[in-house]
C-alpha cells in the first residue's frame, strides 16, 4: 500500500528541511534545538508505528511544522517541532502501538 510509504517519506522530508533551514537560524541555541529534533526524528522513523497508516498523521504534523521553521525560524516554530516530536516519541513508544 503506497500510504504506508507515506509516513516515514514524510518524516525524511521533515528532516531534510530541518537540516537545510537549521542553518539559517540566527540563534545557535534555537539552531542546536531544531538539530536536535532532526536526530530525534531519524531515530523514530524506523519504528513500526511509521510503518503503518497510524503515522502518517504525525509525519504530516511533523513536516507541517519543519515548514513553519523553514518560513519562519523562531522560538515559537522551533517550540511546536520539539512538541510534534514529543507526541510522535509517546504514541510511537506507547503500549498497544504497535501491531503484528
Amino acid at each position: 500500500d503506497e500510504r504506508l510509504a507515506r509516513a516515514p517519506e514524510l518524516l525524511d522530508q521533515a528532516i531534510t528541511i530541518i537540516e537545510a533551514k537549521g542553518h539559517n537560524i540566527s540563534d545557535p541555541a534555537l539552531a542546536e534545538r531544531a538539530s536536535a529534533v532532526a536526530a530525534g526524528l531519524k531515530a523514530q522513523r524506523e519504528k513500526f508505528f511509521f510503518k503503518s497508516l497510524v503515522g502518517v498523521p504525525l509525519a504530516n504534523k511533523a513536516k507541517s511544522a519543519a515548514d513553519a521553521v523553514a518560513s519562519s525560524p523562531s522560538a515559537g516554530s522551533v517550540e511546536a517541532l520539539e512538541a510534534v516530536l514529543t507526541e510522535i516519541k509517546s504514541k510511537a513508544d506507547a503500549p498497544g502501538t504497535v501491531l503484528t
